[in-house]
């Protein structure tokens, strides 16, 4: 009994030692997970820590701090108060920078009291314990969904284009020649169904004029003939509209006074001319032919071409060729001249358009790290993967970019896209 009355105080003191080392082990524990939702939620909102300010900032960095207070209550700790206002110090997240690849990095200390008296006598009576947690920004991640599911699905964009918009049509001295516009659908967001008008509205001009199909419901292209009839000079005018629709919703564009064809002279050399082909990818070549609407009846003496909108000739003779290498919608201008010095123009709006190409940008949701690239490769796209951090070939969940069948602004198939897990 004498032995052990001298060994307990010693082997309790072992115990509540034990004990109390153990719950602040425990505490480190909870403060490591404790910086992990503070660095995750400051990675949400980088942009929050630098200038300018706003009400929306001030607003991110108070639930970041009452973020902190209420879980470190929860752990039974307590920040530190260099100060000693009666104010808690909540250290702000070192961010490196806000864009996708950026790092926000999270350091917290905190004090747990030490229950043992002696041990408390020489430790003061707590023990400060740190935690730093580093994680990649993740403002401006477009999240997919887990698991494989639907993404959220977006309404298109309503686009078209037409070739010619402007030109002859009309009787020339024997049958109607009306003027053949083709409609190119330039749609993004992945439209299901669309609805087109060909002759919105009230037409203008001054002259009669007839079209040949007045709507369509599907994508097309669509070649439709506009006419005009009336004394030489006068104009029929034409307006057009397009509406796409698909589950995330639908969009309309209208374009007013869109289509115009003019009755040609009745005498003297009449400009007319062809191109091929009139729509395609970038760099694209034209041929251009000049049609002679007279039948060898007037002597043509020169052919001046304007074949990229700029005012400038840039050919001549019969049959040029031109290369656009710039994306755009391009008017050609003919002026001919005959052999009494009588000349005529011609101009075709928007007749020759270069496209850029369009890449479908892939959903990646679930689709493991190291198959990344090759899935951004087979979608057309020439650029590599940006990747964010996280631990081995993780499957990924978050992506820069929606995936489905967009024009992905400014670059096209040249964009980049970040993914992380």
């Amino acid at each position: 009994m004498v032995e052990f009355a001298l060994v307990a105080p010693i082997l309790l003191l072992l115990t509540l030692t034990a004990i109390d080392f153990g719950r602040v082990y425990l505490g480190w524990v909870n403060l490591q997970q404790m910086t992990r939702i503070a660095a995750d939620y400051a990675a949400e909102h980088a942009t929050s820590w630098g200038a300018p300010d706003s009400a929306a900032k001030q607003a991110d960095r108070a639930a970041y701090q009452n973020k902190v207070r209420n879980d470190a209550r929860a752990i039974n700790c307590k920040l530190p108060d260099t100060n000693a206002d009666g104010t808690a110090d909540i250290p702000p997240p070192q961010v490196s920078g806000t864009s996708l690849g950026s790092h926000v990095t999270v350091n917290i200390d905190c004090e747990f009291s030490i229950l043992t008296p002696i041990i408390s006598n020489i430790m003061g009576g707590t023990i400060l314990v740190g935690a730093e947690t580093t994680y990649p920004v993740k403002e401006g991640l477009v999240a997919v969904v887990p698991g494989g599911g639907n993404p959220i699905t977006q309404a298109p964009v309503a686009k078209f284009v037409a070739s010619p918009q402007t030109g002859w049509g009309s009787p020339i001295g024997g049958p109607a020649a009306p003027l053949e516009v083709t409609f190119i659908d330039q749609s993004t967001g992945g439209p299901g169904a669309w609805t087109w008008d060909f002759d919105t509205g009230t037409r203008g001009g001054t002259g009669s004029g007839s079209v040949s199909l007045g709507s369509a419901l599907n994508k097309g292209p669509h070649v439709v003939r506009y006419d005009c009839v009336g004394a030489a000079g006068a104009t029929c005018i034409f307006n057009v509209s397009l509406n796409v629709i698909n589950g995330g919703g639908s969009d309309a564009e209208v374009k007013s006074a869109y289509i115009t064809v003019t009755v040609p002279p009745a005498t003297g050399p009449i400009a007319e001319f062809t191109g091929n082909p009139r729509s395609g990818l970038k760099p694209l070549t034209v041929g251009f032919q000049f049609v002679d609407l007279r039948a060898n009846t007037v002597t043509y003496t020169s052919y001046d071409w304007d074949l990229d909108g700029d005012g400038t000739p840039d050919a001549s003779g019969p049959t040029p060729a031109f290369t656009y290498t710039t994306e755009g919608s391009y008017s050609v201008t003919l002026t001919v001249t005959d052999d009494t010095g009588a000349t005529n123009s011609l101009t075709k709006v928007g007749y020759i358009n270069v496209f850029k190409q369009i890449c479908t940008v892939p959903d990646f949701a679930n689709v493991r790290k190291n198959g990344a690239q090759s899935r951004w490769a087979s979608a057309g796209f020439t650029t590599q993967v940006q990747f964010q951090s996280g631990q081995g070939n993780y499957a990924i969940n978050q992506q820069s970019i929606t995936g489905g069948t967009i024009d992905p602004q400014p670059n096209g198939c040249d964009s980049t896209i970040t993914v992380g897990p």
